[in-house]
């Protein structure tokens, strides 16, 4: 609570900085007005203003018609501001004028009540500039830079707004005299200027690649607090997996497949033109960000390095706008609920074969026993575990229930983001803070974020622009370290336990450890509440740009960014003792040994960019031309320590220990220079031909192979402006057809945190058991590394066209795409002989191709009425065609039982290996003719696929008046995935497929035996049953069925409605009587409302990853995940 308070502080002293820092800039700014001296008798109105001009670089805006109306005017002033004189002018004439941008605009006056409004864009923000003109008519003004106009004009009339970027509109004037115009960005894709590679500016129709862009007001409008959260399911080609649950959930992120066997597989992050580690999208206030371009191919290389060989995810934040002053502050409020539990059984209770049979030869029930094998629910009261040393007795009601749901809790998530944003000729800014705190369905579990931020650019004299931002991120959070154990403890619960009574386990005899009446499965709450971890993460992020621009063709620009992370992390568990009454009673009771362990590091990465650009005209044909370098400093260091045993209760300090703590430090260091270029070629502004290359040099690899070269070239033909046929088209108003061809090599060392470095060098480390005796043992790691090994190169190529018909009411874009991965970086085995067990060399193979598809059709488009609806798909072939002889197959992640994903030569990648039942040439699983149960193959085989080989995302937008309503559905198919969930569900007899049979006897589904008269020859089963359907000692917790990886590899295809936001933007009728607000929108929004997973996943979300978020082998999911979760809430954001 104290820290709580401390940051809230914090952020208000911040946010009254801002504001007094806005203020003298805003006053500063108004001290800028300029002055004139005039001496002139009987003069025009044409000469005064000329005169003006002359002084002061403002010009006047007039028809020569409504001149000869005015008088001419007498003025004698020295040093009086130019307002003061325009006023002088004007007196008694039967004009009058307005000021925007150094523009004066001379306007009839008028007796009849002007028409008022404001012109703003999408996202709320006003339009300054926006020229309004009554149609049919020269009458007409400019908004000022307010994004407000006044205008006479008589009821009926229509008004046209235009404006560049933004599509023209008409407004029929009605009797409302204060209009509130929203004008949509312009569709027109060819002339859209958009954020590519290295912050370059470039024109959609120069870009030969595929990329997508996504505004902020898609990005937010499902109110992720997590900025993958909001892209999930928007772009084609991107895979985005939430891999966990909890408060502060991990995405992968990851464009066109996974190229690497054991490296880095996702898309390069860059935030403001400095890389930044993927968590930073869950550290990034979606509220900041302006624009964010995905470049699907490895286009961005050339000038990010080999970092971007996955692709990359561009994103720019806000810097503030000419000519706007405004205030913002919004405030969200969001329900977590789970949305999916495993399908369990409710039919039968604690028990089992072990304890007995009845007279009719059902297991019989025990007041012990976690496993649910014992007698069908009958809703007697039974009692529970063994009498308490008081003698009272817990017990329970024998029916099944649905209290196990109800230890996960609604989660709730409170969000305020506060923003000031201004600008003149010379400067913006943009100031930004929010707070987030945030409770989860985990009871107990917590996370805050605050984030203050403050953006700008400034002109220094006519040739020097400087472009900077910084933002200063803190997360907090509170955990339980025991999920897994958590959930496994909730499954291994008989369905009549309520266990929502066991909460105040320090209260209630019957929840604490002593009494709980399970002495194999503890208390859920009593683990979470002794087990817990607190982290905490400080980022700093920041980037200065100074661009001197000495002549209109040439640019050089240098750019200093940084990246740090400073993080600690602390986990603890408490002790317990038992009492002598219940080790006897319950001998699996023993006590629990209290433990402590800390840990804290940093990162650091300091990315330094020098180039220069060139872009000239000659003709027909137009030049670009980037030239530069570019430097990368890595750098961390980890601490940590750790003791068990403590001896003083609740006192978690390494000190506390009657035992020898352990400690490590890790310090790592990597460099990677780089020059490159980029030339860009334009013909007549319909054929662009774009050419790269980097060379860079890596401090990781040895002398001789830490240099490499890497090209991309591409080609973008506008043919909807250079064929006759197509120009003229009524049917097609866009086609750009584009293809291009890349080469890009990756350095597939270490990972994130230590960055590759002496990963070529025999390193040591203490030995197991020492200390000893005062003496220190150090060991060489087990892996030997080639001398020879270089970077692993993807060369790729794509094809495709952009298509925009029937005036953009229709458009689409598609693309094909195909890479392979050479030298791929793998560890082989080798002979124990050698001293080492493995052997780090490059070879093999991968490959990935597909398709992406985008369209979007808007039938119905009217000043009130607007309907959208489209989306995207995705297919991807992603295989590994070769890795070495020695190794056909290359374990990426794995349970101790062999089950796990791997990479197979000649197989998608990844696949799911384990273990299956024997079967015969047409897959009938072979069974023992006598007992019926299923011989097990000790073989491990390939069971499916890992990666969901098609994607489709379906989206709509309605706009009608005042509301939005807009709306996203994911589906992914093609793939399975091992849910080691169901091993634990079989073993505690809470799964549904143990009740399937009515556990009773039964045949096996699918099943053949051999013919005993014809070996090799299989009958159909039909009669021949498994001995016991029943029992905690029979099939369903036996090897023969919790050994065999196939039982829980279920379909991965899903449909999830991913988003739903309606909003209401309040008329600017009501907000004008305030006089303060200028814009108010209220929303209502959901994330991941509903899931419909295939029939036979009874487990969990298919997104989940039991391997974690930077792990290759997916498909595997498990119990460390809480269940998946919906969100919905509400939303009010206002503009001052």
């Amino acid at each position: 609570m104290p820290f709580t308070v401390w940051c809230q502080h914090r952020l208000v002293t911040v946010c009254l900085l801002m504001i007094v820092s806005l203020a003298f800039s805003l006053s500063a700014s108004a001290g800028n007005f300029q002055t004139v001296t005039l001496s002139l008798k009987n003069a025009s109105l044409q000469k005064t203003f000329k005169e003006i001009e002359k002084q002061t670089g403002y010009s006047f805006l007039y028809s020569r018609e409504d001149m000869e109306q005015t008088r001419n005017v007498s003025l004698e002033v020295r040093n009086v501001n130019v307002e003061a004189v325009l006023n002088i002018c004007f007196e008694a004439q039967p004009f009058t004028y307005t000021i925007v941008d150094k523009v004066v605009i001379i306007k009839r006056k008028s007796s009849a009540p002007p028409i008022t409004g404001t012109i703003v864009g999408p996202d709320g923000a006003p339009i300054p500039g926006a020229n309004i003109q009554i149609k049919g008519t020269n009458t007409g003004t400019v908004t000022d830079p307010e994004g407000r106009f006044s205008l006479t004009a008589e009821v009926g009339k229509t008004l046209v707004i235009r404006i560049v970027g933004y599509e023209t509109q008409e407004v029929k004037i009605g009797s409302e005299t204060s209009l509130r115009i929203v004008l949509k960005i312009s569709t027109s894709l060819l002339e859209e200027v958009i954020v590519t590679a290295g912050g370059i500016r470039s024109k959609r129709r120069e870009i030969g690649t595929a990329n997508t862009v996504i505004k902020t007001a898609s990005l937010v409008a499902g109110k992720s607090v997590n900025v993958a959260g909001g892209l999930q399911g928007k772009v084609a080609g991107l895979q985005i997996n939430a891999t966990s649950g909890g408060v502060n959930p991990n995405y992968r992120l990851i464009l066109r497949g996974q190229r690497s066997l054991t490296g880095n597989n996702q898309a390069l992050i860059v935030l403001d033109n400095v890389i930044v580690p993927n968590t930073v999208l869950g550290n990034l206030n979606p509220e900041d960000v302006e624009e964010l371009v995905v470049l699907n191919g490895a286009g961005a290389a050339a000038l990010y390095g080999s970092q971007a060989s996955n692709g990359a995810i561009v994103v720019t934040t806000k810097k503030g706008k000419k000519g706007v002053t405004e205030v913002k502050l919004s405030h969200t409020t969001t329900v977590e609920s789970v949305a999916f539990f495993p399908k369990l059984q409710y039919a039968y209770g604690a028990g089992g074969s072990t304890y007995g049979f009845d007279v009719n030869g059902k297991p019989l029930f025990s007041n012990l026993e976690n496993q649910s094998y014992g007698p069908g629910f009958d809703g007697t009261k039974v009692p529970l575990g063994e009498p308490l040393e008081d003698g009272s007795q817990d017990s329970a009601y024998y029916s099944g229930n649905k209290e196990h749901n109800n230890f996960w809790e609604r989660g709730i998530t409170n969000q305020t983001d506060f923003s000031v944003s201004s600008g003149d000729d010379k400067s913006t800014l943009y100031l930004s803070g929010q707070y987030a705190g945030i409770t989860g369905t985990t009871p107990k579990d917590k996370y805050n974020r605050a984030v203050l931020r403050a953006n700008g650019t400034h002109k220094m004299g006519q040739h020097i622009t400087s472009v900077y931002s910084i933002a200063y991120t803190q997360t907090r959070s509170d955990l339980t370290s025991q999920t897994a154990t958590i959930y496994s403890q909730l499954l291994n619960m008989p369905q009549n336990v309520d266990i929502t009574k066991y909460k105040n386990w320090r209260s209630n005899k019957f929840a604490n450890p002593n009494g709980f009446y399970n002495p194999w499965y503890g208390n859920p709450y009593f683990t979470l509440d002794n087990n817990r971890s607190k982290q905490r993460n400080d980022y700093l992020i920041g980037n200065l740009e100074i661009k001197y621009s000495p002549l209109e063709w040439l640019d050089f620009t240098g750019r200093q960014g940084i990246s740090a992370r400073n993080l600690s992390y602390k986990s603890w568990g408490g002790g317990f003792n038992y009492t002598t009454y219940a080790e006897v009673t319950s001998a699996s009771k023993t006590d629990i040994s209290a433990y402590v362990n800390d840990e804290s590091g940093y990162t650091t990465e300091l990315l330094t960019d020098v180039f220069t650009q060139i872009h000239k005209s000659a003709g027909d044909f137009n030049f670009n031309l980037i030239a530069g370098a570019q430097w990368r400093q890595d750098q961390s260091k980890f601490v940590g320590n750790g003791a068990n045993g403590l001896t003083i209760p609740d006192l978690f300090n390494v000190g506390n220990s009657a035992t020898n703590p352990t400690a490590y430090e890790n310090n790592y260091k990597a460099r990677q220079m780089g020059i490159y270029g980029d030339l860009r070629i334009g013909y007549k502004n319909v054929l662009f031909l774009h050419g790269t290359g980097r060379k860079d040099w890596v401090s990781i690899l040895a002398p001789n192979n830490r240099t490499f070269f890497y090209p991309s070239v591409d080609l973008s033909f506008i043919a909807s402006d250079a064929i006759s046929a197509l120009k003229d088209s009524r049917t097609i108003s866009y086609l750009k057809l584009r293809g291009g061809w890349s080469k890009v090599g990756q350095v597939n060392l270490g990972n994130s945190s230590d960055f590759g470095a002496y990963y070529l060098q025999p390193t040591f480390s203490q030995a197991n058991g020492y200390p000893y005796n005062n003496v220190s043992g150090y060991t060489v790691n087990n892996t030997l590394v080639s001398t020879n090994l270089k970077p692993e190169i993807t060369k790729g190529y794509e094809v495709g066209f952009d298509l925009n018909m029937f005036q953009d009411r229709i458009i689409s874009t598609v693309t094909w795409y195909s890479t392979k991965t050479d030298n791929q970086t793998v560890n082989t085995s080798v002979s124990n002989a050698t001293g080492f067990s493995s052997y780090r060399v490059n070879t093999g193979q991968t490959t990935s191709r597909g398709l992406e598809v985008t369209v979007h059709v808007t039938p119905i488009k009217t000043n009130d009425f607007e309907l959208t609806v489209g989306g995207n798909y995705t297919h991807l072939d992603n295989k590994v065609n070769n890795i070495s002889a020695d190794l056909p197959r290359l374990t990426l992640s794995s349970y101790t039982s062999g089950t796990g994903s791997y990479a197979v030569a000649g197989q998608p990648f990844p696949v799911i290996m384990g273990k299956d039942y024997s079967r015969d040439k047409d897959g009938h699983v072979i069974v023992d003719r006598l007992t019926g149960t299923p011989y097990l193959d000790d073989t491990i085989k390939i069971l499916g696929n890992a990666v969901a080989k098609d994607r489709l995302s379906l989206d709509l937008s309605v706009r009608y008046k005042h509301f939005r309503l807009s709306a996203l559905l994911e589906y992914r198919g093609g793939y399975m995935v091992y849910n080691n969930m169901g091993s634990e569900l079989d073993w505690a007899g809470t799964g549904y497929r143990t009740a399937a049979f009515n556990r009773t006897r039964f045949v096996f589904p699918n099943s053949v035996y051999e013919d005993p008269s014809h070996p090799g020859t299989y009958i159909k089963n039909t009669n021949i049953t498994v001995r016991d359907g029943n029992g905690n000692s029979a099939f369903w917790t036996n090897d023969e069925n919790r050994t065999v990886a196939s039982n829980y590899v279920t379909s991965g295809d899903f449909w999830k409605l991913r988003e739903v936001s309606l909003s209401y933007d309040i008329p600017s009728s009501l907000l004008s009587k305030t006089r303060v607000i200028k814009n108010a929108t209220f929303s209502l929004q959901g994330r991941n409302l509903f899931i419909w997973l295939a029939k036979s996943n009874y487990y969990t979300d298919p997104e989940y990853s039991d391997s974690g978020n930077d792990s290759n082998g997916i498909g595997l999911t498990g119990l460390g995940q809480s269940p998946p979760s919906r969100f919905y809430g509400a939303a009010l954001s206002l503009t001052f």
